[in-house]
């Protein structure tokens, strides 16, 4: 008995090990930047022109002006556009990829391959995306260029500048990359149900929609309030997604106006 137990810690020991990585990157990148932030929001810090302000310990003044100035409730309710114009047609998405894909019955050919596509969205970073974005929907891109070849536009259309085009193409970006994540959420749950259920229905000369409606949905409540948690998780990081794309516009606008400038001088 005390041998079997002795191996037990060895083999614990080696899950001890295995975890250290990834303990030592999340207290690095997340831990203490996550309270150097709580931190340094008591202090006023920031630069005047070339004037240095601060550090001057202010309290609790920041948080009062964020909530007083009354930002902070657009921020929240643009946040919630943008979650709900990506979760509801990725959870729809995701749900009849899933019933497809775990459907004995359609015997499609290639799902392994077809499951791996999806999921690869999820594996490119948000900043990938987002200057795959800003170079497809530029004013001088391909989209625009398409669509005025074919009569739809006479002139480009300025997609990150107008406030629709800007939401649906943040909320398209951010279902891209992660209805991938669900859908393989989704069909784990649906491939665990008992198949017996299933057989039974089919029985009783039960429809697919009555199967789907009355076992599939019910039987995958948890996963789909697992998914629902982390996605109002996602949505509070959601902008963050933008910021490159932003930043970018921002820096070509800034140089490309310049060039323009100084062209016109020289000419």
């Amino acid at each position: 008995m005390k041998k079997s137990v002795g191996k037990a810690v060895r083999y614990n020991k080696w899950g001890y090990i295995f975890l250290v990585p990834f303990i030592v990157v999340y207290v690095i990148f997340q831990l203490i930047p996550l309270f150097s932030t709580i931190y340094n929001s008591f202090f006023e810090n920031y630069m005047s022109g070339l004037t240095q302000v601060g550090p001057n310990f202010v309290g609790l003044q920041n948080y009062i002006k964020l909530f007083e100035g009354g930002d902070i409730w657009i921020y929240a309710k643009n946040t919630m556009i943008l979650w709900i114009m990506c979760f509801v047609p990725q959870i729809f998405l995701s749900l009849l990829l899933g019933a497809w894909f775990s459907d004995v019955r359609l015997k499609l050919k290639g799902s392994r391959f077809f499951k791996t596509v999806i999921y690869l969205p999820n594996l490119i970073m948000a900043s990938a995306f987002s200057m795959l974005f800003f170079t497809l929907f530029a004013e001088s891109g391909p989209i625009n260029s398409l669509l005025i070849q074919m009569g739809f536009i006479t002139e480009p259309y300025k997609f990150l500048s107008n406030v629709g085009s800007t939401r649906g193409l943040i909320a398209f970006m951010n279902c891209l990359m992660w209805f991938g994540n669900t859908t393989i959420l989704l069909m784990a749950g649906m491939m665990g149900i008992d198949t017996s259920l299933f057989e039974a229905a089919e029985v009783d000369g039960a429809t697919s929609t009555q199967v789907f409606f009355r076992i599939t949905l019910p039987l995958l409540r948890p996963i789909l309030v697992y998914v629902l948690i982390t996605a109002l998780i996602e949505a509070a990081r959601i902008a963050f997604s933008i910021f490159p794309v932003i930043i970018v516009y921002l820096f070509l606008s800034r140089y490309i106006v310049q060039g323009i400038a100084l062209g016109s001088v020289k000419g």
